[in-house]
């Protein structure tokens, strides 16, 4: 199995492409994160929405405290589209 790690920070300054950008409310930039676990053997990933590898950190460790299931989704009604920054 080829396993692929992403280093936490980019080692150029650049900014990620428009799709892993966005922004809060207050127009604080917010990053697309990935995640890693790993069940019965396999690695799984998802994402979610930091704004920054610090916020990412502690975002996961409250996951880790506190996650739980909510139920099955059926159907998401997006919201109008974040404008790219």
């Amino acid at each position: 199995m080829n396993v692929i790690r992403f280093p936490r920070n980019r080692e150029h300054c650049d900014d990620p492409d428009c799709a892993f950008l966005s922004s809060d409310a207050d127009a604080r930039r917010l990053y697309k994160f990935a995640l890693q676990y790993e069940m019965d053997g396999k690695s799984w990933a998802t994402e979610i929405w930091a704004y920054s590898s610090k916020d990412a950190e502690d975002r996961v460790a409250a996951m880790r405290r506190s996650l739980t299931m909510c139920g099955q989704l059926y159907a998401e009604v997006e919201a109008e589209a974040p404008t790219p920054l």
